[in-house]
């Protein structure tokens, strides 16, 4: 069998991503999310699960952007002298080992418990912002404060490019070897799905995606998500979207932007939704990933 799990990503993050991705579920093209719940639109997250008691809830771990969950003074190496987060200069302070990890954690923690209180019986998984918790020296971190969440599902690393092509892998392949650093990368990726399912972690086969689709926003389309569809192979694939509004908030915290207005017109067209339930593969939530 083929299943796809389409999770919004971010909702909580601004206004517009918010009210989008809500849309987004009322329509019924989505039924998971990760949500950053260090942002105040988070707070309506109660609501979406009571009337939505089938979605998947996800914690978007976010110690990068916005403030702090812990008090300011519990976690000062993780933020800027405005007491928010030091955005794009997480990587750069964290690899020099200026972020204090005990520090960190609590941080983590404290985000996955407030999604935990938030979500109820619909908390799934956990991903990271950004997918900043592959740094060198952050998985295993990532990996310990996971695993005594209890929440034992959790996003691949494995990624399949080229989804919208008429032989997908051939794109895959071109679009690896078109920069040297994109094979190490990827084996670097493989090596962390490895890590996480010897632990005994849950995870989607794999996470699809158009072809350069966070910088050609030609690439996205009704055309190019049906054609994803049909070349979804088996197993469970996740497709991570990213609906949105542009508005200032959001200009502050994020470079994807228009693409955000893009995916949202995409997700609410009638010919996507026909599609996801009328034909292979089936839509499924992050709920549906067996734990052993």
């Amino acid at each position: 069998m083929r299943y796809v799990i389409i999770n919004a990503d971010g909702y909580g993050f601004t206004a517009g991503v918010t009210d989008a991705i809500e849309e987004c579920i009322s329509f019924g093209t989505v039924r998971s999310l990760s949500a950053n719940v260090n942002f105040d639109h988070a707070n309506r997250l109660p609501g979406l699960v009571k009337n939505y008691p089938d979605l998947a809830v996800g914690c978007h771990v976010n110690p990068v952007v916005g403030r702090p969950i812990l008090p300011p003074d519990k976690v000062p190496t993780l933020l800027n002298d405005a007491g928010e987060f030091l955005y794009e200069g997480f990587s750069r302070r964290f690899l020099a080992g200026h972020i204090n990890k005990s520090e960190l954690r609590a941080e983590m923690v404290a985000q996955i418990e407030k999604t935990r209180d938030f979500a109820g019986r619909a908390f799934s998984h956990i991903d990271f912002h950004m997918g900043l918790h592959r740094l060198p020296g952050l998985y295993e971190q990532f990996l310990e404060v996971v695993e005594s969440s209890s929440v034992r599902r959790m996003r691949t690393h494995r990624y399949l490019v080229g989804m919208e092509s008429r032989y997908p892998r051939f794109t895959h392949a071109v679009h690896m070897f078109k920069s040297p650093t994109r094979v190490p990368k990827f084996a670097w990726n493989l090596w962390l799905r490895r890590s996480a399912l010897a632990r005994g972690f849950a995870m989607p086969d794999r996470r699809v995606e158009i072809t350069d689709m966070g910088s050609k926003i030609e690439h996205l389309s009704v055309e190019s998500y049906l054609r994803m569809l049909r070349n979804l192979p088996l197993g469970i694939s996740e497709f991570v979207a990213h609906p949105g509004y542009v508005d200032d908030e959001l200009r502050r915290w994020s470079s994807y932007l228009e693409h955000r207005v893009t995916e949202r017109k995409i997700l609410l067209s009638p010919e996507f939704r026909e599609a996801l339930y009328t034909l292979s593969p089936r839509l499924t939530t992050y709920r549906d990933i067996p734990v052993g």
